[in-house]
């Protein structure tokens, strides 16, 4: 995994987020599309997460460090 991969994965989930404000009281139609942006960029965190864990995996199995 390149660093520009893991800039372009965190910069993605962050444009999802960075705009959104709960607190302003909206129409029920715009709350479900902001909560729903906002279950959009947890999944691309978790989804990148999962990347990290396999790739430090994959890094310890070639230094015979994983058992």
């Amino acid at each position: 995994m390149t660093i520009s991969h893991a800039y372009k994965k965190v910069s993605e989930a962050m444009s999802l987020i960075e705009n959104l404000n709960f607190y302003e009281i909206e129409s029920r139609q715009v709350r479900i599309i902001k909560q729903q942006k906002l279950n959009k960029a947890y999944k691309l965190l978790d989804s990148f997460r999962d990347e990290l864990i396999r790739e430090n995996i994959i890094n310890k199995q070639k230094q015979g460090g994983y058992k």
